[in-house]
């Protein structure tokens, strides 16, 4: 017996790539100065070796949450996986759908680098039980990642109304193409 091939089926439902994006890239907003918030009131409580182990805490993927120094040192880390899952999604999304906007795409890598060095001296910040130089960078690199993140957004805000729509209805470029375009202008005299 054969079988039907599998048809595609179109349920009607478009994705706005621009609001989209720029959800994306105002949650990983937030979600930066929430973790700030929460690393701030970590330090606060003196609860920043509450969770004397990384990525675990006491051991444990979810650890018990009645000691409040605990549940808010968790409670950070919690808000920094949000934060490294929206900025990453933002770079992600900015390299596939807004690659013609060099500053987004440029700002939006610049920003996953940034995060994932705070994130390392987030680990370094409790295997060095809390060394001030290490507690320091930590905290600079997370404001950076807030500027950066924010620069982001702003941008995305100011994407045209059918910037992705054209990036779409152009198709998918490659590199080549990219450079003959390059070449052929440069023939015609403009740069």
């Amino acid at each position: 017996m054969e079988r039907e091939p599998l048809r595609r089926v179109d349920v009607g439902v478009r994705l706005d790539r621009r609001k989209t994006f720029q959800l994306l890239a105002i949650a990983a907003v937030a979600f930066a100065y929430g973790t700030i918030v929460l690393g701030g009131t970590v330090r606060g409580m003196g609860a920043g070796l509450a969770c004397p182990d990384w990525p675990l805490c006491n051991g444990s993927v979810v650890p018990d949450l009645a000691d409040p120094t605990i549940a808010v040192e968790y409670a950070h880390r919690l808000v920094a996986a949000l934060t490294s899952l929206f900025v990453l999604l933002t770079m992600i999304l900015a390299l596939l759908w807004h690659r013609s906007e060099m500053r987004i795409v440029t700002l939006s890598t610049i920003t996953f680098a940034v995060l994932a060095a705070q994130v390392a001296f987030g680990a370094l910040t409790i295997t060095s039980a809390l060394d001030w130089v290490v507690v320091t960078i930590h905290l600079a690199l997370g404001t950076a990642t807030l500027a950066f993140a924010l620069m982001v957004a702003l941008l995305a805000l100011r994407i045209p109304t059918g910037a992705a729509r054209e990036a779409d209805a152009e198709g998918p470029s490659s590199l080549d193409e990219e450079m003959h375009h390059a070449d052929t202008d440069e023939a015609d005299g403009d740069p």
